[in-house]
């Protein structure tokens, strides 16, 4: 009797609520980066392998979204950063040290800092949709732990040293992430009528 009670309402509240990943929309990234030689190129595709496991688990309980994820070469530091300024790509991963070397430019915006053997940045520009760069944020977060065994020297990484104010202005969508996130808004699970 009892078991019947519980499964109905347990298939009552499944009809009632629609279950929803993180991926709360489609998501399409080119990180730009220098060389498939250098850590950059294994951090863009840290990226993408995280997001394509959330996306995983988003279609495991009926998501629909999809995820295009890619890298794209660029051997000059003054070439990407003058296509991320000018949006012909929205994301790159690049040294630090490396961008502090050109003037500031107000259309950059971080989105996460990376400290590996060198201080990368995650950068993208500040016309990239706040919620996309906060999905991707929170896609990074969730699988902090399958992120940090991708490779020896993202062993480091935690929630309070991949968000940290630099020179560059934080990206609206990491900002509104970070408040969330310390919010205890963990947002494994999103309902939706």
């Amino acid at each position: 009797m009892y078991l019947k009670i519980i499964f109905s309402f347990i298939v009552l509240l499944f009809f009632k609520t629609n279950l929803l990943y993180a991926l709360s929309q489609d998501i399409s990234l080119t990180i730009m980066v220098r060389s498939t030689l250098g850590t950059e190129y294994i951090l863009a595709k840290s990226v993408c392998k995280v997001l394509d496991r959330e996306l995983e688990i988003s279609h495991s309980y009926g998501g629909s979204n999809t995820l295009e994820c890619d890298t794209r070469l660029d051997d000059s530091v003054d070439e990407i950063i003058k296509k991320i300024e000018q949006n012909q790509f929205q994301y790159a991963i690049i040294k630090k040290s490396d961008l502090f070397e050109h003037p500031s430019n107000l259309s950059l915006r971080l989105v996460l800092n990376f400290t590996a053997e060198d201080d990368y940045v995650f950068i993208s520009n500040q016309n990239v949709d706040p919620n996309i760069i906060k999905d991707i944020n929170f896609g990074i977060m969730n699988n902090l732990l399958e992120f940090r065994y991708l490779h020896n020297s993202f062993f480091e990484f935690s929630e309070s040293n991949l968000i940290v104010k630099q020179k560059i202005p934080l990206h609206l969508g990491t900002l509104r992430f970070n408040e969330e996130w310390s919010n205890g808004k963990r947002r494994r699970f999103t309902e939706a009528d």
